[in-house]
Formats: C-alpha cells, structure tokens, sequence
C-alpha cells in the first residue's frame, strides 16, 4: 500500500515539474528562475496553489518524514530552490520514475 501511495506521489512531483516541453524550454525557464527571485516566488505560488490529493501529502508526509500539513510547502520551496540553483535537473524532470537525485532534493540533502 505504502509503495502505490509513493508511486502516486511521485508522479504528482513529476507532473508539476514536467512543465517544460523539452530541454531548451527547460533551460530557458532555469535561467530566468535563476536571476529572478520574483520570477522564484510566482512559480513558488503556482506550486501553492496546485491540489494534492489525500494519498500524495501522505506519501509525501512519509518520504519527507514531516506532518502532512507541511508536504506541500517543504515540496514546493524545495523544488523551486533545486530549479534555481540547477540541482534539478532536465533528465529528473522528464524521468519515468523518481531519481535519486529528486529524492534527495525532496528530502532536503
């Protein structure tokens, strides 16, 4: 049970994170969030305000080891820093399957 909740979870950060259409968009967006705190701040919001479901915060609440009411924001800040400072990378947004190294940045290491 605990594996499909992570795999659902998973494929939510994906999703939020496959906004690019390919690599040089992907690039694009990674520059611009880059030298822009404001630019960092709307994507923050946009992260916000997306809708997860019941089974995503607990899977994340699980991977994050922190109370449910705070795996959306923990997630979001996260991924936005990652983005910003190029720790996420194109093949961590476009893969299948989470990589080590988006579950690092989502566990804050």
């Amino acid at each position: 049970m605990r594996s499909i909740r992570f795999a659902s979870f998973a494929v939510a950060l994906l999703t939020l994170a496959s906004c690019a259409p390919s690599q040089g968009e992907y690039e694009k967006v990674q520059t611009a969030v880059q030298g822009s705190p404001a630019l960092q701040r709307a994507v923050l919001k946009d992260c916000l305000a997306a809708r997860w479901t019941k089974s995503e915060l607990e899977a994340g609440a699980l991977l994050l080891s922190v109370p449910v009411n705070k795996v959306q924001t923990l997630t979001c800040k996260r991924m936005v820093s990652a983005l910003a400072t190029g720790r996420l990378t194109y093949a961590d947004v476009r893969a299948s399957q989470p990589t080590v190294n988006l579950i690092k940045i989502m566990q804050g290491r």
